[in-house]
């Protein structure tokens, strides 16, 4: 292949519309007239790609430029295949071919090293059958000693990560450790012991930053929690809601009302925002903690969060994050980009 070639004029050509996502691009496969906005990752450097609907595996440019052409004129497909190599390992702009990691895979048998020290919990209110449905336990070695460790599956169910919460207490420890991709983790919905697939299409999903509020979720409700393991939402984990369509989905980060800045509210505009491209703003709702976060929260505390979950109003969330984006905008701490998905709501 050329090292020349423009790997994004040629799929914008294709009629291929790419979400920017630093390293690679977001498209829905036109090749099938697909309409699933997330449904390929496509490298900017080697057009190395894959689809995850249909769970093709990492295919080289050439694959994907091939299909594209089948129901173009034989002119117009050969002159955008001209000068496409046949080697997987694609040079563009004369950058080094993309190195394809892939992530690493743990037995089951793994777990049999955790202890079921489960008594930090217990005295937060959470029962020891619900850890023992997610499969956690105390490490007491290796990188995750004395944490408190959650495992992560896949979309196979097979464990690609961990979570563990500090049991140490030791000043300047990181409260959580993670292990594995976090970006790809959707979790709990492909977690053997709660993954069902009809258990969780067209239900209300609520998005949590930790596994600490999905718990406590869990222990007083049920609802239907993912976690976001941060402020952000992946788009894998947006590719999972995507695949579950929920019908609706509330954004519950923590409450940050006794800081300066109340970044979990802030978080969750940020969150409307990116996710007004792939759902209608009717399924979207912000709905935080009564307190600075779920494990805060007492059974009074649900009753009212509940109650407040089924009453929102419209009209004053929609006011609320307009003026909030503004803001957001205004300072700089949301791109121009992000901001203009606000005309969503309008329309």
């Amino acid at each position: 292949m050329s090292e020349n070639l423009d790997i994004e004029s040629i799929l914008s050509e294709l009629g291929y519309n790419l979400e920017d996502r630093g390293d690679y691009w977001q498209s829905n496969a036109v090749y099938r007239g697909g309409d699933n906005k997330t449904a390929l990752q496509i490298y900017k450097d080697t057009g190395v790609w894959k689809d995850y609907v249909q769970e093709t595996g990492f295919l080289p440019f050439k694959a994907l430029v091939e299909k594209s052409c089948e129901d173009l004129d034989k002119d117009a497909a050969q002159k955008i295949l001209k000068g496409i190599d046949l080697d997987p390992s694609i040079k563009s702009k004369g950058d080094k071919p993309k190195k394809i990691t892939f992530d690493e895979i743990y037995p089951d048998s793994i777990l049999e090293k955790l202890l079921p020290h489960y008594e930090f919990y217990n005295k937060r209110n959470i029962s020891t059958s619900l850890l023992k449905k997610v499969k956690g336990g105390l490490s007491t070695q290796g990188q995750m000693y004395q944490r408190f460790v959650f495992p992560i599956y896949n979309q196979h169910m097979q464990i690609f990560g961990f979570a563990g919460r500090d049991m140490s207490n030791k000043e300047g420890r990181p409260k959580w450790k993670h292990v594995g991709k976090k970006t790809k983790w959707c979790y709990p919905f492909h977690h053997p012991n709660f993954f069902n697939q009809s258990d969780w299409s067209n239900q209300d999903i609520i998005l949590v930053e930790s596994i600490g509020d999905f718990l406590s979720i869990s222990e007083n409700t049920d609802l239907k929690c993912l976690v976001t393991f941060g402020l952000d939402i992946s788009p894998s984990l947006i590719n999972s809601l995507i695949s579950i369509s929920p019908k609706k989905i509330f954004i519950s980060f923590n409450n940050d009302t006794s800081s300066s800045e109340n970044r979990g509210l802030n978080a969750s505009i940020k969150s409307i925002l990116k996710l007004l491209q792939f759902f209608d703003k009717e399924k979207l709702k912000i709905c935080l903690p009564i307190k600075n976060d779920f494990g805060d929260m007492d059974k009074n505390d649900y009753n009212q969060w509940q109650t407040k979950l089924n009453n929102i109003s419209k009209k004053h969330q929609y006011e609320d994050i307009k003026r909030i984006s503004k803001d957001l905008f205004d300072s700089k701490r949301i791109s121009k980009n992000l901001y203009s998905k606000l005309k969503l709501i309008n329309e």
